[in-house]
């Protein structure tokens, strides 16, 4: 009976072992993704509308920087 209990402690060492493993994982993964406080967010918004104010003629352009390069490595490789 002897072996047989080394083997369910070795069994029950490793489970415990990859509770640790993803415990550590998912505290990693919710530490890894900082949250932006919702008055940070319309802070931004409100320096992009007082920057409009002082200059309307400057317009978005997150249309113009996009680029077609990454099209050309995909259809190159």
């Amino acid at each position: 009976m002897n072996p047989f209990v080394a083997y369910l402690a070795a069994i029950h060492l490793q489970n415990l072992l990859d509770d640790a493993a993803m415990s550590r994982r998912a505290q990693l993964a919710r530490a890894s993704q900082p949250g932006v406080p919702a008055w940070r967010r319309s802070l931004g918004g409100v320096l992009v509308s007082a920057g409009r104010s002082l200059d309307p003629t400057v317009g978005p352009e997150r249309g113009a920087r996009r680029s077609d390069a990454g099209v050309g490595r995909a259809v190159a490789g």
